[in-house]
This record gives structure tokens, C-alpha cells and sequence, in this order.
């Protein structure tokens, strides 16, 4: 069953919103429509929703002006403090193309989508078809596991360049709909052929790569999730170094007291073991690549078991480091989307997939930022995931 709340004080909007829903076989009687932020607020504390419509610029209170900071505030007690029970699904909608061009970057941190409705428009319908087709899958699909293999980056360049260089005869490239463009794959492994799916995140950070991985969860029900590429290095780490991320969490979470000190909360989720061990057995892989790449770092690369922190903001302020290693300290890592894709795969339910996430270190996450080795990097951490996947049974 499909429950849509749909967050609009325009009437007309609603109506259309409403009607393309319907169309596409969500009952009525799941729909609802909440027209303040005071009163979708209180929806979303009382009930589950499959879909949240939510227009970017909503009044708090039903006479009240519209407000695109009412939505804002929605959308981060639902996505970083877990106020009310998140939707599968959030998009944005708009009729106004003005506040769509102002508040465009700043939704886009939360929600993967905005709509822009219009009566000649077609493209949102499209949208809307595609999410209900997705939330429509069956239960019985989630009995069976649909490819062997799925691969998220958060870069298209370098790091998907890198996995679609892998051994794997890879398709073309479709969109799903709401932004996640995919490729579907397949390789020869031990006699035996492997299905794959490729994706990059449509945006750098925590909510994208979360939702990314629960869409491409939901879609394919992968057996085994790998995130590869770049991160940011700590402590002792070098430039080169391939990081095995056995726990994340998002270092942002946690309170700001009134003395100005923050009191960090951290949400550890921990990557699968067997994928840990497998891991840990790859360092001759590793520097064979090393030795066989033009431009690489000079010291061969290490390999580290170690927490990997994340967070929504890219770090370049070493004075930060201090606050990682209070919350862990043997973190060696830091970047924006491992723990996003930790939190959605590890409340995946039956067929759960394995995840990990191996990436190598291109900076060491202070300003001294270059990308002089991310291609390298991207390529070494793509490198080693694959041939953790030749030794991994995937039956």
C-alpha cells in the first residue's frame, strides 16, 4: 500500500498533484494533503508515508506567508534528526520558477529531486510515474536477490571512470527517473557469470548516497554493495593509502551546548566481516597495481582497517581532526558518503545485502587540497573491490 502526503497550501496545485496520482494507482483514500508546516509536521509524526511532495516555499501556519524555510526545516528534522519516520521517497515541488532558481541548491542537499508543476508540463508526470512504479514493486521481489554485485560512487569523474574500467562488459546508460543515472553489467568469474549495476551519487553527501543506496536496493536487491573512491586522510595516513572502512558514522551528529562546545552523538554502523577479511588480504593486489601505475605516489600503498568518519561538509580545516579522533580514536579517514550508504544498507530488509565501503586517500583533509592522485586513487580502491568480489561466493 502506497500512502502519499502531499505538503502544498496551493489548492490548484494539490488537485493536480492529486489527480496524476490517482492516475497512476495510488488510491484516494492514501492520499492526503497538508496545507501549513504545522499541519505536516503532525502527519508526519502520526503516520508512515511511502511518498512526501514537498513544496519548496509552504506557509507554517495556514495564514501565514509561504516560506521556503519551513520546508527546510522539515526536511532536516526528517533527514538529520530523525524526528519524524522518513518517507521512501522525498521530492520537491514547485510552480514558481523563481523560487526554484533561488532555493534550488539548498533543497537539493535534502531531497534527491524538485518537481516543477506546471498544467503543460509533463516532465513532473513522468517523475511521479516513475516513483509509484518503484514504490508499486511487489513484496515477493524482496525474497530474491536481483544482481550479484552494485557499485556507488560519489563522483562521475574520476570515480565511476574508474569502475566502468573494470573487467566488466558494461550496458548503456538509463535514468531511473529521479535523477540516478545506472548501468547494468556482466563478468566472467571463475566460469560463472556475474551481474553488475554502477551508479554515481547525483550529489556529493550523507541524505544522496542514503538515498541512492535504498533506490538501487529497492530496484536491483543487490547481494553485495561496494562504494568506491576518494577520501580525505587522518593521522598517520599517506597519500595513496587505501582505507577499509569497517565502521562509519556521521561526525555532524550530536548537539551544540550553550557554552559552544558540541557534544557529538555518533550513529556507528559497522561494514560486513567477511568483506573486512577479504579486505584485509589484499594488499599484494594493491601494490601490484601500485607498481604498474605511470603517475602514483611514491611510497607503496598501505592498507587500513579503520573507522571512517562522514559528514555533509567537505574538511579542510585540520584543527578538525581533533574532534574525529575524540569521537573514535583510531579513525584514519573522512569523507561524505559512507555512512549514508552504511545507514541505508544496514536497514535493508531480507534479502539484506553485504556492504562495504574501500576507498583511497587523495588529500589528507586539510587545505592542501589537490587532485594531483584521484584518478589513481579511484582506480586502486575500484581495483582491489574487484578482486575482493573474484574470491568472494556469491551463490
Amino acid at each position: 500500500m502506497i500512502k502519499v502526503l502531499i505538503a502544498e497550501d496551493n489548492g490548484a496545485k494539490a488537485s493536480m498533484i492529486k489527480a496524476e496520482l490517482i492516475r497512476q494507482g495510488v488510491e484516494e483514500d492514501n492520499i492526503t494533503i497538508a496545507d501549513s508546516g504545522v499541519a505536516t509536521r503532525a502527519y508526519l509524526r502520526d503516520g508512515c508515508f511511502s511518498l512526501l511532495l514537498l513544496d519548496l516555499a509552504l506557509p507554517n501556519r495556514t495564514r501565514d506567508n509561504p516560506n521556503p524555510e519551513v520546508g527546510l526545516e522539515i526536511l532536516r528534522l526528517i533527514v538529520d534528526d530523525h524526528e519524524y519516520p522518513s518517507p521512501i521517497s522525498i521530492l520537491g515541488t514547485t510552480a514558481d520558477n523563481e523560487t526554484l532558481e533561488s532555493y534550488h541548491d539548498q533543497f537539493l542537499e535534502l531531497v534527491t529531486q524538485i518537481l516543477l508543476i506546471t498544467p503543460i508540463d509533463n516532465e513532473w508526470r513522468t517523475s511521479i510515474r516513475n516513483v509509484i512504479a518503484r514504490l508499486s514493486q511487489p513484496d515477493h521481489l524482496s525474497k530474491n536477490h536481483g544482481v550479484d554485485v552494485c557499485y556507488i560512487t560519489a563522483l562521475r569523474e574520476p570515480e565511476l571512470a574508474a569502475v566502468l574500467k573494470l573487467p566488466i562488459s558494461w550496458g548503456s546508460e538509463n535514468s531511473l527517473g529521479n535523477g540516478i543515472l545506472v548501468q547494468q553489467g556482466t563478468a566472467l568469474i571463475s566460469g560463472t557469470k556475474r551481474t553488475f549495476i554502477c551508479a554515481h551519487s547525483p550529489h556529493m553527501g550523507l541524505v544522496s548516497a542514503s538515498f541512492m543506496t535504498r533506490v538501487l536496493w529497492e530496484k536491483y536487491r543487490p547481494k553485495v554493495i561496494f562504494m568506491t573512491g576518494i577520501c580525505g586522510g587522518l593521522g598517520d595516513a599517506e597519500l595513496g593509502d587505501l582505507v577499509v572502512a569497517e565502521r562509519s558514522w556521521d561526525w555532524q551528529s550530536g548537539k551544540w551546548l550553550q557554552d559552544g562546545t558540541f557534544s557529538s552523538s555518533p550513529d556507528q554502523k559497522e561494514a560486513t566481516p567477511e568483506l573486512i577479511a577479504l579486505a584485509r588480504g589484499t594488499v599484494g593486489d594493491a601494490e601490484q597495481f601500485w607498481r604498474h601505475s605511470e603517475n602514483r605516489p611514491s611510497s607503496k600503498p598501505r592498507i587500513h582497517v579503520a573507522p571512517m568518519v562522514s559528514g555533509s561538509a567537505v574538511v579542510e580545516n585540520s584543527e578538525l581532526h581533533a574532534r574525529f579522533f575524540a569521537q573514535h580514536r583510531k579513525a584514519i579517514a573522512v569523507d561524505m558518503e559512507c555512512f549514508g550508504v552504511y545507514f541505508s544498507a544496514s536497514m535493508s530488509s531480507n534479502p539484506a545485502p553485504k556492504f562495504i565501503c574501500i576507498k583511497s586517500i587523495s588529500d589528507l583533509a586539510n587545505r592542501d587540497k589537490s587532485d594531483n592522485y584521484q584518478k589513481f586513487c579511484s582506480e586502486l580502491s575500484a581495483y582491489v573491490s574487484f578482486k575482493i568480489v573474484e574470491r568472494l561466493n556469491l551463490n
